[in-house]
């Protein structure tokens, strides 16, 4: 996969280029919801410009271009992160219950907002038109649990990593990820 990602600094244009290497392949699952993920959480450029703005904002004052190219280095290697974990948890629910990938995918788009074990249960349940057995609610809330400890846990870090290098308490940074899509 490759993920191009770009940023405006002083009305110019900085393309920024990083290849992900975040372990076997980056081609997407044979299922597809690694694709279907992938779309999911990237945000525009227009997001992007409102959590600098946001960020300004809070801080008080305008971000130098080496603090805006860090923020967005470090919000895309979070979004690839929030990427995997979708992957990881829509390929394990779906070969759980045997629905195709892009199924699952489509009951769970958004890789960066938490999800409720007993969601995810009733609308496989729902999908399925049948009740999942006593093992498939268990693996299915255990991967759940799983996806949500992963993105709270990436969403925490992109905060503090940011907060740090910016001179804002990480809570604060984190009150306006929702501008980023996660």
């Amino acid at each position: 996969m490759r993920l191009l990602t770009a940023i405006t600094l002083s009305g110019s244009l900085l393309a920024l280029s990083a290849c992900a290497g975040l372990g076997g392949s980056n081609t997407g699952s044979a299922s597809g919801s690694a694709t279907a993920s992938t779309n999911s959480s990237v945000a525009t450029q227009s997001q992007t410009q409102q959590f600098i703005a946001a960020v300004e904002s809070k801080r008080g004052t305008a971000l130098t271009a080496a603090e805006k190219i860090q923020l967005q280095g470090l919000a895309g290697a979070t979004k690839l992160g929030l990427n995997n974990a979708q992957s990881g948890f829509l390929d394990k629910i779906g070969a759980q219950v045997g629905l195709d990938g892009t199924v699952v995918a489509a009951l769970f788009p958004q890789a960066g907002k938490p999800v409720s074990e007993s969601s995810v249960v009733s609308k496989l349940e729902s999908k399925l038109g049948k009740k999942l057995t006593s093992a498939d609610q268990a693996a299915v809330k255990a991967a759940t649990s799983l996806r949500n400890n992963s993105v709270g846990g990436l969403k925490s870090t992109l905060a503090s990593n940011i907060g740090s290098r910016i001179g804002m308490d990480a809570s604060v940074v984190e009150s306006l990820l929702p501008l980023l899509g996660f």
